[in-house]
């Protein structure tokens, strides 16, 4: 199958620097905060939504192809090389969360919790969403130029959910009444969000029509 052949290439083409980086970098961070003694709750939430974000920037590198201008009319059409893309860069990413969590939950204080699901729903939806700005930016830009846009525009969309106030803001405190139903609206999020990388991940107009006619 085609996408068995594109894995290895596609693997070896991905910048993985970034992430290789960010990741034990979480890691770190989430095992030194507070060494020593039991991490609070509330600590541990900030971390670990911090972090999400973190991640969600660093994967977006994995979207780079510096070879994209050169390949266009290649016979592996771009929405498979992206999907293989997003597959490594985003799986790595969320990785690299879940043993921070899993970190986070073993130092939690005595009776202290962390409503995980939510909270991995939140990681997940970050990450896509930083697959999905880099991916914009890098059908108008090229290199870590794109990648570097990309996390401006992650990062003006989290400001925009910073201010938002009342009782459905994103980042509520788990003990929030309004916690299941807001988590309702991150998993939708994720969901468009997944469905608009997909389709953005296709070869430009043009691209496509270089495709259909030499077939």
């Amino acid at each position: 199958m085609l996408v068995i052949r594109l894995i290895g290439p596609v693997m070896r083409a991905i910048d993985w620097i970034p992430l290789l980086v960010t990741g034990p970098l979480s890691l770190a961070l989430i095992g030194v905060i507070d060494a020593g003694a039991p991490l609070d709750s509330g600590m541990a939430l900030t971390l670990l939504r911090m972090l999400g974000l973190l991640l969600a920037a660093a994967a977006g590198f994995a979207v780079l192809d510096e070879m994209a201008p050169s390949t266009a009319a290649t016979p592996a059409p771009r929405r498979l090389r992206h999907r293989i893309r997003y597959a490594a860069g985003g799986l790595t990413a969320a990785a690299f969360w879940a043993a921070a969590c899993t970190i986070a939950t073993a130092r939690l204080a005595e009776g202290g919790t962390l409503r995980i699901p939510g909270l991995a729903v939140e990681a997940a939806t970050c990450i896509a969403a930083g697959l999905l700005t880099t991916t914009i930016a890098a059908r108008r830009h090229h290199g870590r130029s794109a990648a570097l846009r990309g996390m401006g525009g992650l990062l003006a969309v989290f400001a925009v959910t910073l201010v938002l106030r009342g009782p459905y803001w994103p980042w509520l405190n788990p003990t929030e009444p309004t916690w299941e139903v807001v988590h309702y609206g991150w998993s939708a999020t994720l969901v468009l969000v997944v469905i608009a990388l997909d389709s953005m991940a296709r070869e430009p107009h043009r691209t496509r029509h270089i495709h259909t006619a030499d077939r």
